[in-house]
């Protein structure tokens, strides 16, 4: 029996599906997979959208402040013994990576990573990457996001053949159900509970915090508004910039802040709008925007998350000049013109089949057998079906 061990320093929501059908993936193959997870700071408290999973260990993580950055002690040393692989999120923050950098070079336990190589919220040439950078080959396996993730590690002198693309996603099947699920009464429902009559809807959902350029957004709705005049704005979320929105609503009749929101009530916002608006920072907020048909419209932000490359500009979504009135003619158009939505809408649907929990999950129970010497990890294959279908 093979035991691998996952650390995560926060455990969010969306992760609680693929952590449960990974441990049950792992089980077939006569491999044991456990969870530890931690608090997250005060901060990430505020997104209020962290759980717990029942047969995982939560460990309070010890946060405290160096050189002006917050680092995370998780105690956990104890806990390593017996495990043949432990998979730990790569961040400079980590104290336990360290740890595990060196325990790997002095014993028959692996050490791998999960993220994206690098800290795309921040220059190249920025200290914190630099400390990334040189630890990237300090692992015995990488667990990359996205294609993208995977060569940028090759570019840097990783093993290509280490690197298991995990094909970053959440539990799109659920989400879809739930919205698939919702009538015409409920939006009816919720419509006049806002008080709008308009169809002309977008949403925003997400965390709130300033890579998500909210004043940019706002600023963009004013601008929607003074030339489609039945245009109303919903914002689902929180996070420190709440505040801002919320104050922005007040003074906006059109603009609706609703604050977090879950599972198919989270759906039913979706279920009304014709948008989904994220002019900043876009990650795995796309996968709500495939499996909702709700199009999303970003722009060429340089600090994006890795899952930016599964929109397609003009395809299943637009991604405009990163400047305002290119980005608010863009909304203009996919609101107005019927054809090009309805195709945008088309290439969301298609898309919801290629980025799945489900393929997720085979990528990573196969990058974990990979590292264990048991059968040659075979995520590239997966997707490139997955492109090809």
């Amino acid at each position: 029996m093979r035991k691998v061990l996952i650390l995560q320093k926060v455990l969010p929501e969306y992760r609680v599906s693929f952590f449960d059908n990974l441990k049950k993936e792992l089980k077939k193959d006569g491999i044991t997979l456990d969870l530890i997870y931690g608090n997250g700071s005060k901060e990430e408290q505020i997104k209020k959208d962290k759980v717990d999973i029942d047969w995982a260990v939560r460990k309070r993580n010890l946060i405290f402040t160096l050189a002006g950055k917050e680092v995370y002690w998780q105690p956990v040393i104890k806990e390593l013994k017996g495990y043949d692989l432990v998979i730990a999120e790569q961040a400079n923050k980590l104290i336990i990576n360290y740890f595990l950098n060196i325990k790997r070079a002095f014993s028959k336990q692996k050490f791998a990573y999960w993220g994206h190589g690098i800290n795309l919220q921040a220059h190249g040439s920025a200290l914190g990457n630099i400390y990334k950078k040189f630890f990237i080959k300090k692992c015995d396996w990488w667990f990359a996001y996205t294609k993208s993730v995977k060569s940028f590690l090759i570019s840097e002198g990783y093993n290509a053949n280490k690197v298991t693309v995990v094909q970053n996603a959440i539990d799109s099947s659920t989400l879809k159900a739930q919205y698939e699920s919702i009538n015409e009464k409920e939006t009816t429902a919720l419509k006049e509970k806002l008080g709008i009559e308009s169809n002309n809807i977008c949403i925003y959902c997400g965390g709130m915090y300033e890579e998500k350029r909210l004043p940019f957004l706002i600023e963009a709705c004013d601008s929607i508004k003074e030339k489609l005049h039945d245009f109303h704005m919903i914002f689902v979320g929180a996070g420190k910039l709440s505040s801002l929105v919320e104050e922005a609503s007040k003074s906006r009749n059109w603009m609706h802040y609703v604050g977090p929101k879950r599972g198919r009530e989270k759906a039913m916002y979706f279920k009304i709008s014709k948008l989904f608006l994220m002019p900043g920072l876009v990650g795995l907020a796309v996968l709500d925007a495939f499996n909702t048909n709700t199009p999303m419209i970003t722009t060429q932000y340089e600090f994006h998350s890795p899952e930016i490359e599964y929109l397609q500009n003009n395809e299943n979504g637009v991604i405009t000049n990163n400047n305002l009135q290119d980005y608010v003619n863009a909304v203009l158009k996919a609101m107005e013109d019927e054809t090009y939505l309805a195709n945008l809408i088309k290439g969301c649907s298609t898309s919801s089949e290629l980025y799945t929990m489900e393929r997720m999950v085979e990528n990573f129970a196969g990058g974990i057998k990979g590292a264990l010497g048991l059968k040659e990890d075979n995520s590239d294959r997966v997707n490139v079906l997955a492109s090809n279908s």
